[in-house]
């Protein structure tokens, strides 16, 4: 037996304490990181579920819902709407009102009229203050009710974060907005304040269904009980889908309104000031746990104390959330999980380095032979492929099963010319090649195709055995890196029915940039690396350049020119089409401001996603666009490719008639490539017809195209709208259409697309030729 102060005890008590060191870094340097932040949540958002309470009832939510929003008319409500629902809430008794919609400035005598009815309620109304985070954070804008509104109301702060999760994972005591520090609705609503350095989380065990609601429809027809409001603090925000503004509520399966979150915030602040006690208690503790089951004197019990450090970790957070102190686990959980992988690597670990590198079937080495070192070799590195290997093995008894590995070794040693063979798992084998020349490795596949074209046969069993051939060639890689490159290119060559194929090192590339596409393009928006093209857009009468379509453009530093299909269909899918829009938007007026100086007709066309045509903020966007460059809504026209969905949703064709009503217009693009059916033209209120390039182009020679022409056009002006044609290459094309009455037409005949400095020059050219002719 080895007494405890030999050199053998001595070093494992070094071993393991520096074992203990490594692991409370590693473990510290993951949780600030926060990797584990999503099981945390998950967890959190588990004993929300277990813990349900019920709100105090103290608070109400008044919600703009989709009742309101049939009763009143879209989004926004006239102050008329908003002063008469202040009157009626205070009416019924309610103590406080707070507003969390936004009130936009819609002239002296509406914000009057608004203002007025707050000045009867002395400080019993608040609105909020938002911030508007579309063009980055540090472009932030602060959006604040109208002046003459504020004089009358508190101001709150609405500004906070939505966590990558969905919803809010802390709120601000207060914050500053533009210089003025102001205090969090929540904070107002329970009557707890703190700084603006201070944060608070929410206690998402509040149940959000027993929150007090009512329909802002129900309030104003006075269909609302009163006594619902009688000495509550009534908070009203949006409801409705098409206005978005859902969050999600950990632990409580659905998306709620942010007026109800908000309400559970002030909850948990009456319930008590939160105390955040973050992660390090439960990493301490955990750390004391890993020096037991790493100390030399802890034989026994390391299982049911690790399982007992585990529990309490999950137990304990649970139950000091009954009393509003809030605790992270995951630094503790991932300590023990660290130091339960290291303990089972220590007792088994070794033992398992040591096997596997001999294939018990076979006899021949296994690939981890190789992946234990980290050599490199000039050779090509070649992987064998037997295709439905696993089919013929479980067709086998585990003795047939060696002499089939032993028939397709001998057939492989022929041709592999003496080189070492490695054997795999199902049916995979590899050998570093003797031959350098490349051309001569092709003809050793094709002898041993040839080879392996004769069944192999042992007793009564019979097997077509078919190969195929990887190879790699990136000899400044180690062997043990370039091992699943020529088993994928193996692989490859499988499934396409072939002999051999290459390892391609350009497609693991192309794969990188499709996955960093997003991040570049976040980077190239904040750099001015994404710019727009303007393509002119002729009168077919006239012959004059009246117009031009806005196309974004990118080129990539090294890359150069990237396809915008590549990155608009990217920009759609993880919700960056909004800022990409609202650059395009802005550069477009910017340069329509200078054309309008000499062309008071002109007009510009800007390409806007379906998906943005679901949320009022698109409407938003276009109106502070229109404002800050000074420009007639009249001289801007959204072109929108035709979709089911637009047809089929009802928040689309609202929002479009909207912006029908303010002038500007509309181009249903690219028809005659998606729905095309007079329903879609019925719903939509367009104001041009843009024909796809497809039916422009094949016109002077095919008559059916020339016929669909033909008929669209008429179509467009039946439903009293401009037909637009793409893709006039030719003046035989462009003459052609003229003759037919199409009104505009665009393409490289007339010009290519062009940037902003160059267009400018075009259109000053023009109009200066115009003057003098």
């Amino acid at each position: 037996m080895t007494s405890p102060n030999t050199p053998t005890s001595f070093k494992d008590r070094i071993r393991k304490s520096v074992a203990l060191i490594v692991l409370l870094v590693v473990s510290a340097v993951l949780t600030l990181i926060e990797i584990g932040h999503p099981l945390e949540l998950f967890l959190r958002a588990a004993r929300n579920s277990f813990q349900k309470m019920p709100v105090s009832g103290e608070m109400v939510v008044v919600g703009v819902d989709d009742e309101a929003l049939s009763s009143l008319g879209p989004w926004p409500w006239k102050h008329a709407h908003m002063a008469g629902l202040t009157e009626r809430l205070f009416a019924d008794g309610a103590r406080r009102v707070f507003f969390m919609t936004p009130l936009t400035d819609q002239g002296e005598s509406r914000n009057r009229l608004l203002a007025d009815s707050f000045a009867r309620y002395p400080g019993r109304v608040f609105v909020g203050a938002k911030a508007d985070y579309r063009l980055g954070p540090k472009r932030v804008t602060y959006i604040l009710p109208p002046d003459i509104v504020r004089d009358e109301a508190q101001t709150v702060s609405l500004v906070r974060y939505v966590a990558f999760w969905g919803g809010f994972s802390s709120i601000p005591y207060k914050t500053d907005v533009e210089d003025q520090a102001l205090d969090s609705i929540e904070s107002v609503l329970s009557g707890v304040y703190g700084s603006t350095q201070e944060r608070f989380p929410i206690n998402y065990a509040f149940d959000s269904s027993t929150i007090p609601y009512a329909s802002a429809a129900d309030v104003l027809s006075g269909k609302a009980r009163a006594s619902s409001f009688r000495g509550k603090d009534v908070v009203v925000g949006f409801n409705a889908p098409s206005l978005g503004d859902q969050l999600r509520v950990l632990g409580q399966g659905h998306k709620s309104p942010t007026a109800a979150v908000v309400v559970l915030g002030a909850e948990t602040l009456k319930h008590g000031r939160p105390l955040q006690l973050g992660w390090l208690p439960g990493w301490l503790f955990a750390a004391i746990i890993a020096a037991c089951l790493l100390s030399p004197r802890m034989k026994r019990g390391k299982r049911l104390l690790m399982l007992g450090a585990v529990v309490t970790l999950l137990v304990v957070p649970g139950v000091l959330e009954r009393f509003n102190i809030f605790m992270d686990i995951m630094g503790g959980i991932t300590l023990l999980l660290l130091t339960g992988i290291y303990v089972l690597w220590r007792r088994f670990g070794a033992q398992e380095k040591k096997g596997g590198t001999i294939n018990p079937v076979s006899g021949l080495y296994t690939p981890n032979a190789i992946r234990h070192e980290d050599r490199l070799d000039g050779r090509q590195l070649v992987a064998a492929r037997i295709r439905r290997y696993a089919e013929m093995v479980s067709a086998l008894p585990p003795e047939a099963e060696r002499l089939l590995v032993k028939e397709i070794v001998a057939r492989l040693e022929l041709g592999a010319g003496g080189a070492q063979l490695y054997h795999g798992d199902d049916g995979n084998f590899f050998w570093l090649s003797n031959l350098y020349d490349h051309d001569l490795l092709i003809e050793q596949f094709t002898a041993l195709h040839v080879i392996f074209r004769s069944p192999i046969r042992f007793a009564r069993n019979s097997f077509d055995v078919d190969i195929s051939f990887g190879v790699d060639r990136e000899f400044d890689l180690p062997v043990s890196h370039r091992l699943t490159s020529a088993l994928a290119a193996a692989h490859s060559a499988e499934q396409d029915g072939t002999r051999w194929r290459l390892h391609d090192p350009s497609q693991i590339s192309e794969k990188e940039w499709n996955l960093s596409l997003l991040g570049e393009l976040d980077d190239a928006l904040d750099a001015g690396k994404i710019w727009v093209a303007y393509q002119p857009k002729m009168d077919l009468y006239s012959k004059e350049l009246l117009g031009a379509e806005a196309l974004v453009r990118w080129t990539h530093e090294t890359r150069g020119p990237v396809s915008p299909l590549e990155f608009v269909e990217m920009a759609e899918r993880h919700g960056r089409i909004d800022r990409l829009t609202d650059f395009v938007l802005n550069d477009a007026l910017k340069v329509a401001k200078t054309v309008l100086l000499t062309k008071p007709e002109f007009r510009i066309s800007v390409n806007i996603s379906p998906s943005l045509l679901t949320s009022r903020d698109i409407m938003d966007m276009v109106k502070a666009a229109l404002d800050r460059h000074q420009v007639p809504p009249s001289c801007l026209i959204l072109e929108v490719t035709e979709t089911h969905a637009i047809a089929q949703n009802e928040t689309p064709s609202l929002l479009m008639a909207e912006f029908r009503d303010m002038g500007i217009g509309l181009s249903i693009d690219d028809y005659g490539t998606g729905l095309s059916t007079l329903e879609y033209l019925r719903k939509i209120p367009a104001t041009e017809l843009k024909i796809d390039r497809r039916f422009t182009q094949d016109i002077c020679e095919n008559k059916a195209d020339r016929a669909v022409m033909k008929s669209t056009i008429q179509l467009a002006h039946a439903l009293g709208m401009k037909a637009v044609a793409e893709g006039i290459e030719t003046l035989e094309v462009l003459s052609l259409l003229a003759r037919m009455g199409c009104d505009t037409g665009q393409g490289y005949y007339i010009a290519r697309p062009m940037d902003a400095k160059a267009f400018l020059a075009r259109m000053a050219a023009e109009a200066e030729q115009l003057r003098h002719g």
